[in-house]
């Protein structure tokens, strides 16, 4: 039986299970996505197994559901509003996409950056998604050149007009039309900057066509609650 100690983790989701336990969804630096059973906490006792939460965990057993022996809180995140729901977007995304029992401690420290920045009443929500969807793509492998053409790599022109192919990267157009972007926005975008709203704009369309060739067909439930938000 294989037995993991003292494992940092950051809870993504968690799920009843039986009468008394229930079915954690971490993702930890060492492990990547693990899911693990904790019994008998439901109700008091599971206090620290909440979304957001991050714990000193450790977890035995074979095969893909291993039994929780241990977590200790060690850094509650509380969330509301607008923050919420951005918050739960980002777990729902990391569970959905991230690969179990691979390391990934750049994607652990990448997300807790993420959902400080959340937490932080002063921050800047918007910015905060739009910088972690990026993050996001490039661990996952799936990094967006805004930079450059997908067709020969040369850079783009801020006069011209581009449009994105999932999985390929962004293609010369010939005219302007509503699935288009100027090269000057997405050169901004590859600057990091995000002061206009066409970046901003452009930078949440393109992040969203990108990560649904990833999800699939599923729709996320966070979805909604963003979109409940901005009406």
């Amino acid at each position: 039986m294989t037995r993991v100690d003292d494992q940092p983790a950051l809870v993504l989701h968690v799920r009843p299970y039986r009468e008394t336990s229930a079915i954690v969804s971490l993702l930890t630096p060492g492990h990547g996505r693990v899911a693990v059973v904790a019994r008998g906490v439901r109700g008091p006792r599971g206090t620290a197994l909440q979304p957001f939460n991050q714990l000193r965990v450790a977890w035995q057993g074979r095969g893909a559901l291993a039994t929780l022996v241990q977590a200790d809180l060690e850094k509650p995140v509380w969330l509301s509003g607008l923050a919420l729901s951005a918050g739960l977007y980002l777990l729902e995304l990391l569970d959905r996409l991230v690969t179990e029992r691979e390391r990934a401690p750049r994607l652990y420290a990448g997300s807790c950056w993420a959902l400080d920045g959340l937490a932080d009443p002063n921050s800047d929500i918007a910015l905060t998604l739009r910088r972690f969807e990026q993050f996001l793509l490039a661990e996952l492998g799936y990094a967006i050149e805004f930079a450059c053409t997908a067709e020969d790599g040369a850079p783009l022109d801020p006069e011209e007009q581009y449009r994105f192919e999932p999985g390929a990267g962004f293609l010369r157009a010939v005219a302007a039309s509503g699935d288009t972007y100027s090269g000057s926005v997405l050169l901004a975008i590859a600057a990091n900057d995000y002061a206009s709203a066409s970046a901003r704009r452009a930078a949440r369309q393109v992040a969203a066509r990108a990560l649904a060739t990833l999800l699939g067909p599923r729709p996320l439930v966070s979805r909604g609650l963003l979109a409940g938000h901005s009406s």
